[in-house]
């Protein structure tokens, strides 16, 4: 009987060390333009990643277009901003304050795009300009042509970043930096990762359980099934010694406080951009 325990002991100390070191890789390799879905040939992934690596390096901004076959089970709203994370993107990405860079994420199952920047890029590529590349990247996908736009994309942030002047820098923010342990999964991913824990929680469960079964029979020996409730009952029959009360309704007041609204937004001083997030944004993405 203790052999058998010892046993049951380890099975599950090795099934948690398995499930602590069960992962999926969240992030892919380094590459400035990624194509999922098919829509590039080698060669044109080859040129593309050349050319976006030669302007990354020079401008100390990182350049990406990256396609993906669906929205990774991202709103709209949230795509751009979790696939540049979830890819963990930018210039200096090791300093996560530091990291820099611009990103068009493309969904083609949804067709589906969108602009964004973070970081010193922010300071440069503001909505309006983020809006330019959208029309920019609209004009080709419209027309099918997936090459086409990845090229003009990199080729346009380029011309954006030297006629701005931008340098590189590490901001300073008014708000807390976007946690990348928050988004190192794309929603998809943490559903299949939840999904993949269940064989391993079901079989820790069931082994836990044998070895509850095992002590309490080891400490009980008349363990077995009762034929009656008779040595629980008192001579008197049954006695209620507690009772309870239950409200089916309550009554809550709220008062309701008015704040007043303040300014927001991103700032300057000693030469250094103060954002509120780190990302600015597009007015919204787009489908063509």
């Amino acid at each position: 009987m203790r052999k058998l325990k010892w046993f049951s002991l380890a099975a599950v100390l090795s099934m948690v060390m398995m499930l602590l070191g069960f992962r999926m890789p969240a992030n892919a390799a380094e590459a400035y333009v990624i194509d999922e879905a098919g829509m590039l040939t080698n060669d044109q992934l080859l040129a593309l990643n050349s050319l976006a690596e030669e302007i990354s390096l020079r401008q100390e901004c990182g350049v990406y277009v990256i396609i993906t076959k669906d929205m990774h089970g991202y709103s709209e709203d949230e795509f751009a901003e979790g696939i540049f994370m979830n890819y963990d993107l930018g210039y200096d990405r090791g300093n996560k304050d530091g990291a820099s860079g611009v990103l068009l994420a493309i969904s083609h199952g949804d067709s589906f795009f969108d602009a964004i920047a973070y970081g010193a890029a922010s300071g440069v590529f503001t909505e309006s300009k983020l809006d330019r590349l959208n029309d920019i990247a609209y004009d080709y996908l419209s027309a099918g042509n997936w090459n086409g736009c990845a090229d003009a994309f990199i080729r346009e942030c380029d011309n954006m970043l030297t006629q701005s002047g931008y340098t590189y820098y590490v901001p300073q923010y008014t708000d807390p930096t976007v946690d990348p342990a928050t988004v190192s999964y794309s929603p998809a991913q943490r559903r299949r990762r939840w999904l993949g824990t269940l064989p391993f929680a079901g079989a820790i469960s069931a082994a836990l359980g044998g070895i509850s079964v095992f002590v309490m029979k080891g400490k009980n020996k008349n363990t077995g099934i009762a034929k009656n409730a008779d040595r629980y009952i008192i001579n008197n029959g049954v006695r209620i010694t507690v009772s309870q009360e239950h409200f089916t309704h309550k009554t809550r007041t709220v008062t309701h406080v008015h704040r007043d609204s303040g300014g927001g937004g991103g700032s300057s001083g000693g030469g250094h951009s103060y954002h509120s997030s780190g990302f600015s944004h597009s007015s919204g993405g787009r489908h063509f």
